[in-house]
């Protein structure tokens, strides 16, 4: 009978099962045919085949539950197998094949798909299985569905009693749609039968599908820790299954629980909650954090809401786990209220979504995981207020790496424990640690001015007004701690531009350092943070900014470029010798753990510079630049302070070559309550280069009044020198008003130093006459760090002649000028001439003729619909000839005029005639179109 099928049909209790033999033969003769084992001595089996005994049926959530038709797959057949033991017979008839009581229900061969998915077979011996053989019909007329039940031998013939299944087949993982159990459940239920079995209270197989009561108990590091099923014709009736497990990345112990209940209305409505069953976690013993805690600045974190709700489950996690979304909305996330508290007491409130890990995944091998989870992590910003001290020292509760959080980015790594000990410790096999932080770094925001057009006043807390960077953890700092960076803690991927206010940082100084990192002893780092975790101060990179970046070079009294005076060399211990201190400390009323009243801010600079020159400041010493800021914010509305000084002694300023200041001493400060100051100290000033002469013609001319002079304000300081030359005359020669001067504007806000000189002044030009002969004029000339900026220049000369004979009179006079202005590119040209001539005769009859002729550059418009567009040069000329003639009491006067004009900048480019494409349309459309004449 090996490989023959025997199929058996009965219409009447709709009895449907195909019979398979192994090692069974055949014998007897017609009407008394029996079934044996073939060999001798060994037992033969006989196998019961079943239709689908379950369905795969669609469930939907409440939120999203439907009143259509819902999807359904029904499952494969399930076997029964059947021991005959050597020596025993079975009649190859109905009742035969239907007397199982007499055989022993075998183990190898039972495969049960009583739930769709999972084939359960018997866990022990010892089991029978219970039916009838014939139809039974009751007084009514209905006849039963065939069906049979399991059940332990020994108990009566009514009693089910409980029956133990194990997994024998690996379940399916793949389903089309939601239904009673997922993938990562069944396959959760089969592994934890291999520890424990399922409970079977009660297991019928019929023609219409299995009726099932199943029960399932276990330990919670199989992930799975309860299940319950309960089916009826194959379709489920109530499916509850509790997973145990943790939330992702800090280790939140929780339960999650999927019931599936039968609605009539509804059919399966399925709902999925979750409890947290640890709310708050520390990270000690087994769960300790690697690196002493230095990736992950805080010691412990809290879940405030929710800890009870419903979810569902969203995109998988590598199949260890899912996103946990809301249960309303499906697609999108579940936000967690969390809050974590640092080394210092310092509390931070965010949000977070969440990964849901299986238990029987979360005490494993999680890297590949982590990695998925952490390409998500890195691009998830998660909305975050508090305070952070991110590189606590243990030995002090100074606040020295607090900043202010504006978001965070958490990812996770392995955790270096074995499987036993986080099993042991109930533990997630990962970790929490930092891969950012979105911050508010008071140093860098106390002493920038308070943004423009956002309502922020000046004395808001920089909480408020700062900026959010973006700050990790610095590597060197993570794996050796404070020691091994040199204090360097974090470092920023994109540079922050710090340029203070020249009065924040004492005016005689402007600092412009590109942060690339935050050190705990010196606050804001520049340049390569490698290079100062090495110990080393490279002025050049520290200070200097990349390129394309917005800050101006590091530059003393607004020219000279100071990290040229500054030398390479160790980076000190953080007290502002060598590398600028600006750090923030927090002040607070009683203690640090009450709430802080004050930001304070300090900027500490006493650099040793060189003895060297760089045009045009010469060094005498190298401690000669002292710079201090301290400023305080306060939370409490009151308004606040900052105390500033900035001195630099001992140095010389050259001019444009032309004069040289001593300085003894340039201090500025500037406290609450008070406006700014600077005290100034200047000791010998002296002509240099081409003017070197005059300072040897001072010495003869008695010019006191003219000395050196000291103009000083908030935004600069001027120095000005005179030099007044008396009248001199000799004969027809005189020379008036000649004076020569020289002033120095050095601004206190990083533009170019400007120098004046001029010869006289429009308001008092100097005079010449020779004889007959006259003139005047004035010359000055602005330069700006070498480059000539304004030009301004005027020359008057003229001669004049009279003739009296008594009867008659005349007068002769010429005169001309020209006038010469550079400003900025922008030029102005004027000239003259005037000639005058009288004659009178007794004074009866006077004639006079004036000719006068003028030349002058004036700027145009290039096109004139366009009067604010590019401009071009034009020279005007006019010329105008007046008579005037009186004869005793009768005079006329005649006057004639004219005026030209010339172009200049040469012939008009296409972008100056055809200034719009519509210009350019209408020119084509004034020609003929063109004809083929061909």
């Amino acid at each position: 009978m090996d490989g023959t099928t025997v199929t058996f049909l009965r219409r009447e209790d709709m009895l449907v099962l195909d019979f398979t033999f192994s090692n069974i033969s055949r014998s007897g003769r017609a009407g008394a045919v029996v079934l044996g084992p073939s060999t001798p001595g060994t037992a033969g089996t006989i196998t019961a085949h079943f239709p689908p005994q379950s369905a795969l049926e669609e469930a939907t959530s409440l939120t999203a539950a439907s009143i259509g038709v819902k999807r359904v797959r029904y499952s494969g057949e399930s076997t029964v197998a059947l021991r005959v033991p050597p020596g025993t017979s079975v009649p190859f008839t109905a009742d035969g094949l239907l007397s199982w009581a007499a055989l022993q229900a075998a183990q190898a061969g039972t495969v049960l798909e009583c739930v769709w998915g999972l084939f359960f077979g018997p866990a022990s011996a010892g089991l029978v299985w219970r039916h009838v053989t014939a139809p039974v019909t009751g007084s009514s007329g209905a006849t039963g569905i065939w069906h049979t039940r399991i059940a332990p031998a020994g108990t009566l013939p009514h009693e089910d009693g409980p029956v133990n299944l194990v997994g024998v087949v690996p379940p399916r993982g793949w389903q089309p749609f939601t239904s009673s159990l997922s993938g990562p459940q069944r396959q959760q239920i089969h592994d934890a039968t291999s520890a424990r079995p399922v409970t079977a209270n009660g297991l019928v197989l019929s023609a219409l599908g299995a009726y099932a009561d199943l029960t399932g108990v276990w330990e919670p590091a199989l992930g799975v820790t309860g299940y319950h099923h309960r089916s009826a014709g194959g379709r489920d009736l109530v499916v509850q299954v509790n997973e145990q497990g943790y939330l992702l990345p800090f280790g939140f112990p929780v339960r999650v629980t999927t019931r599936t209940e039968r609605r009539l209305d509804l059919g399966l409505v399925q709902s999925t909650r979750l409890t947290v069953l640890k709310p708050e976690i520390t990270y000690e013993g087994v769960a300790a954090l690697p690196h002493a805690g230095r990736a992950f600045p805080f010691v412990r974190v809290r879940v405030d809401q929710p800890t009870d709700t419903e979810i569902s489950a969203g995109t998988s996690l590598d199949r260890v786990g899912y996103w946990v979304h809301r249960a309303d909305v499906p697609s999108a996330t579940l936000p967690f209220a969390l809050s974590a508290d640092d080394r210092l007491g310092h509390r931070v409130h965010f949000t977070a979504p969440l990964v849901f890990i299986r238990g029987n995944f979360a005490h494993g091998d999680l890297r590949g995981p982590l990695i998925t989870y952490e390409n998500t992590a890195k691009n998830l910003p998660l909305p975050a207020t508090g305070r952070l001290e991110l590189a606590p020292d243990r030995s002090t509760t100074d606040e020295r790496s607090t900043v202010d959080i504006a978001e965070l980015r958490v990812g996770a790594e392995p955790s270096q424990a074995t499987s036993a000990q986080l099993a042991a410790a109930g533990r997630l096999a990962a970790h929490p640690r930092l891969l950012s932080v979105g911050a508010r770094i008071p140093a860098l925001d106390a002493l920038a001015p308070p943004p423009t057009g956002t309502g922020v006043s000046a004395a808001a807390p920089p909480a408020v007004t700062g900026a959010v960077h973006q700050l990790k953890l610095y590597d060197k700092y993570v794996t050796g701690g404070l020691a091994a960076s040199r204090q360097v803690y974090a470092s920023l991927p994109q540079t922050a531009d710090f340029a203070p206010p020249p009065a924040a940082s004492g005016a005689v100084a402007t600092l412009g350092l590109p942060v690339s990192g935050l050190s705990a002893a010196t606050g804001l780092v520049g340049g390569k943070l490698d290079t100062v975790a090495a110990g080393d101060f490279d002025p050049s990179t520290y200070f200097t900014p990349p390129a394309g970046a917005g800050v101006p070079p590091t530059r003393l009294l607004g020219v000279i470029d100071l990290t040229q005076l500054l030398k390479p060399g160790p980076v000190g211990a953080g007290d502002g010798t060598s590398t600028p201190k600006i750090v923030t400390t927090v002040e607070h009323a009683q203690g640090t753990t009450k709430p802080p009243t004050a930001v304070r801010t300090e900027l500490t600079w006493r650099p040793r510079i060189e003895v060297t020159t760089v045009a045009p400041l010469t060094t005498t010493r190298p401690d000669s630049l002292d710079i201090r800021s301290i400023g305080v914010t306060r939370f409490d509305g009151a308004p606040s302070t900052a105390e500033v000084r900035g001195e630099l002694r001992d140095f010389r300023l050259s001019f444009a070559k032309v004069l040289s200041v001593e300085f003894r001493r340039m201090a500025f400060t500037g406290g609450p309550g008070t406006s700014p100051d600077l005290d100034v100290k200047i000791g010998d000033v002296r002509f240099d280069g081409d003017l070197r002469f005059l300072d040897k013609l001072r010495e003869y001319l008695p010019s006191p009044a003219n000395g050196p002079r000291v103009n000083v304000d908030g935004k600069g300081v001027e120095v000005g020198y005179g030099l007044a030359v008396p009248t001199v005359g000799a004969g027809v020669f005189l020379l008036q008003n000649l004076a020569l001067s020289i002033a120095v504007r050095l601004p206190f806000d990083g533009t170019p130093v400007r120098t004046t000189f001029c010869v006289s002044s429009r308001g008092h030009p100097f005079l010449v006459t020779v004889s007959l002969l006259g003139g005047g004029g004035f010359f000055s000339l602005t330069v700006e760090s070498g480059e000539v900026t304004v030009l301004e220049a005027q020359l008057e000369f003229g001669a004049a002649a009279a003739l009296d004979l008594g009867v008659a009179s005349g007068s002769v006079a010429i005169t001309a000028g020209v006038y010469l202005k550079l400003d900025h590119g922008a030029s102005l040209l004027e000239g003259f001439l005037r000639a005058v001539g009288a004659l009178d005769v007794l004074g009866i009859i006077s004639v006079s003729v004036e000719f006068y002729l003028s030349l002058k550059t004036i700027e145009v418009p290039k096109n004139p619909a366009h009067p604010t567009g590019p401009k071009r040069t034009e020279i005007v000329g006019a010329a105008m000839v007046t008579v005037r003639v009186r004869v005793a009491f009768f005079s006329q006067s005649v006057s004639m005029s004219m005026e030209r004009r010339f172009g200049g900048g040469g012939d008009p480019s296409y972008s100056d005639a055809f200034p719009t494409q519509d210009a350019w349309s209408k020119r084509c459309a004034a020609f003929a179109a063109l004809k083929d004449v061909s």
